[in-house]
């Protein structure tokens, strides 16, 4: 028998958000737009589509340390994380919910379960737009980067009055950040597939570990 769930946690892009291919292409504007070469721009896109979850404020950071580089532009990691939030924004808000999410996180919240969001995008910018788009409501806190998510899921710990390992925690992702994120804190995993960009990776990693995989939150519920 599971034990009670106390809490579910979401990740965004491609659990609650299908934003995974938007903001893939705008990194790719992004770099493209400050000087970056086409061959480093696919390099990255296979990167940051492989370490989806990572923050933007990581993602470029690698980016920047790579010795082979050609050409180097002259940028920093805030300079870009900066030109991608821009970019990013208005798009973000409008971008398409993943199917059935806005029945589920409803129904939880109104039976009374604890919800949270802990995502790799930015915090300040995550809490905008889900004010903006009317989802903020629905969740007891909405955190993002810089922080990371082990770091974010023990803010969650916290506000539940609970202490690692969060056994009676769901923590719903998409990419291998939010498996290690939730294996560090104790949270009980369900990979959601649909939207992943590291497929192969993540159902090799249910295989092997037995973690649940659901298509999208439509097919949450058994798992709780």
């Amino acid at each position: 028998m599971k034990a009670q769930v106390q809490a579910v946690v979401f990740d965004c892009d491609g659990v609650l958000l299908a934003s995974n291919r938007l903001k893939t292409a705008i990194f790719q504007q992004v770099l493209d737009a400050s000087g970056f070469s086409e061959g480093d721009i696919r390099r990255f896109s296979k990167f940051q589509q492989a370490n989806f979850g990572m923050s933007r404020y990581r993602l470029f950071d690698a980016l920047l340390a790579w010795p082979d580089l050609e050409p180097r532009p002259e940028t920093t990691r805030d300079t870009l994380c900066a030109a991608y939030g821009k970019a990013l924004y208005s798009r973000y808000v409008r971008c398409p919910s993943t199917p059935g999410m806005l029945d589920v996180i409803r129904g939880l919240a109104e039976a009374g379960m604890p919800l949270y969001v802990v995502s790799g995008s930015d915090g300040a910018e995550l809490n905008a737009v889900f004010a903006e788009r009317g989802l903020a409501k629905w969740f007891r806190a909405i955190h993002g980067s810089p922080a990371t998510k082990a770091d974010n899921l023990a803010l969650v710990a916290a506000h539940l009055g609970i202490q690692a390992p969060m056994r009676d925690v769901v923590f719903v992702g998409d990419a291998e950040a939010d498996w290690k994120a939730a294996d560090a804190t104790g949270c009980r995993f369900v990979y959601a597939d649909h939207f992943s960009t590291a497929k192969p990776r993540m159902r090799a990693l249910a295989a092997e570990i037995g973690f649940p995989r659901i298509r999208d939150l439509r097919e949450l519920s058994p798992q709780l």
